[in-house]
């Protein structure tokens, strides 16, 4: 009688675990990874480019990629307005299986023409996919990358110019001043002509 009923429990709890066993063997975490390529190396400021998101499901379920969000260097409230990002939520072909690739996803900007843009500032690419009843997400950077010299404006060329130009004379005027020390250093150092009397 006690065999039956440790029989008649293992066999309620195997039941009433059934389902979360089955949704754990087939529903394993997939492994996701972004790949991000601009369509030049260097931009100017003002200038528009490229930015391209290629997704990748190595496996081993199947999942579907329901937002993109690109938050770029320059990203804030500028002129009443937030600038700088980017959300893409209808993704055609957005189904991925075990090994596939997803076609390159586009997205177009500008870097701001007034100079927010950084040097070597890097975009974050964040793309929020599904997989069985979860949601997960898998966050990139990439640099966007400003062309030296760090102003392309005609305007502030001159100024640019002149500070070299001081920068030039302020060199010079320090090694002619050392020479000059120099010279009456030695001037100092050398001991008094003697004048020979008779």
């Amino acid at each position: 009688m006690l065999r039956k009923k440790s029989v008649i429990a293992l066999v309620i709890v195997s039941l009433v675990f059934l389902p979360t066993m089955i949704t754990f063997i087939t529903a394993q975490k997939p492994t996701v990874n972004v790949y991000l390529s601009t369509d030049k190396a260097y931009y100017k400021y003002g200038e528009s480019g490229k930015l391209y998101v290629t997704v990748r499901n190595e496996g081993p379920s199947i999942i579907a990629i329901r937002k993109i969000k690109i938050t770029f260097p320059w990203f804030g409230w500028y002129h009443g307005n937030w600038t700088g990002n980017a959300t893409r939520t209808e993704i055609e072909e957005n189904l991925l299986d075990k090994n596939q690739t997803s076609e390159p996803i586009e997205f177009e900007f500008t870097v701001p023409a007034e100079g927010r843009g950084g040097i070597t500032n890097a975009a974050r690419v964040s793309v929020e996919y599904e997989w069985g009843d979860e949601t997960d997400s898998v966050t990139e950077y990439i640099p966007i990358l400003i062309e030296w010299p760090i102003t392309q404006s005609e305007a502030l060329a001159p100024i640019l110019y002149l500070t070299a130009g001081i920068t030039v004379l302020f060199i010079l005027a320090l090694i002619a001043l050392f020479f000059m020390w120099l010279s009456l250093r030695k001037l100092a150092s050398s001991p008094p002509a003697v004048v020979a009397t008779q």
